[in-house]
């Protein structure tokens, strides 16, 4: 009968003192052929078994640390308030959102809001921002009443948007508050606002087929940020905060997008991308709409691009059902 090794379980040469594939001592072999030894087979077993448990503890660290990078509030989507674009961390839908109807993701929303601020109060370095801007408000709004607005105060107020109304303005002041606590409080907010600008760089190649979203996110930009301030030099800052804001929120999938979706809810993906590059642009095209005289340019420029838009998108579909036909 063959000989194997007690240890492995490989068959031994006639004389062999030692296991030719693990080097163990061949003295104690078990003369049965056909079978393994009894005492190689626990050994395998308990070599599959810790092979096993390693495997698993292994994948529990890769899916908890998968899990923290995604859901921690260290995750750039996790890291800002106020946006006008409204990025994921104000809404932090973890769900698959095709599934959310327009009334649940409202209400997602609302919840993510209150958290959001929630954590700014928890966050020392941009409590500090928020309380040191109300300051200024009050203290710029105070000497422009008693008539005593220098270019310093002038200054001051521009950067960061003390007056305008007490709804649109409100909401204005949002949006500098947010982006001046990020850039103090969020170290890779620029590269993330670097990132949402080179998106924008392939606009004009790519602009045949998508000019219709493009200019209607454009346009709704200007109209949206005129109802929050007058086109005119003094509330730019506003308009500023919300481009550089909604550059960065283009890295992310954010509110403003998937409220979108769920109104166009036949709108690809395409369209959509394009409707935010749009409402991106439309800030920074308030910005030079601002050196006309008048406060409601954006107003006026906004619905003759929103029209603009429509029937450049009718007039391409019409073309792709001739051409389909």
């Amino acid at each position: 009968m063959g000989k194997f090794c007690t240890s492995c379980g490989t068959a031994l040469n006639e004389g062999a003192k030692f296991c030719a594939k693990c080097g163990a001592n061949a003295s104690h072999v078990l003369e049965e052929a056909g079978t393994l030894p009894e005492q190689a087979t626990p050994n395998s077993e308990t070599i599959l078994s810790k092979a096993g448990k390693q495997m698993k503890i292994e994948a529990k660290i890769k899916a908890a640390a998968y899990a923290k990078s995604m859901f921690s509030e260290a995750t750039p989507a996790y890291q800002s308030a106020g946006e006008l674009a409204l990025p994921a961390e104000l809404t932090p839908l973890t769900g698959d959102f095709e599934a959310e109807n327009l009334l649940s993701l409202l209400k997602i929303g609302i919840k993510g809001l209150a958290g959001g601020l929630k954590r700014t109060l928890h966050d020392k370095k941009r409590l500090v921002v928020v309380i040191a801007l109300v300051i200024i408000w009050l203290l710029v709004n105070f000497l422009a009443a008693l008539g005593i607005f220098p270019l310093p105060v002038r200054l001051l107020s521009w950067l960061t948007a003390a007056q305008g109304s007490l709804i649109g303005g409100s909401i204005g002041k949002g949006l500098v508050a947010a982006l001046l606590a990020q850039l103090i409080a969020d170290q890779g907010m620029l590269q993330t606002v670097k990132s949402g600008l080179g998106q924008l760089g392939g606009i004009a190649k790519g602009l045949r087929g998508v000019a219709g979203p493009l200019l209607m996110g454009i346009a709704v930009a200007l109209i949206v940020t005129n109802l929050m301030v007058s086109s005119n030099l003094q509330n730019t800052m506003v308009c500023i905060a919300a481009f550089l804001l909604s550059a960065k929120a283009l890295t992310h999938h954010g509110f403003l997008r998937k409220f979108i979706n769920a109104l166009l809810p036949k709108a690809n993906n395409t369209t959509l991308t394009t409707l935010m590059r749009g409402w991106t642009l439309g800030f920074a095209l308030f910005a030079a709409v601002s050196f006309l005289p008048g406060g409601g340019n954006g107003y006026v420029l906004g619905i003759l691009l929103l029209l603009a838009g429509g029937i450049v998108t009718v007039v391409g579909r019409n073309k792709k059902e001739a051409t389909a036909e």
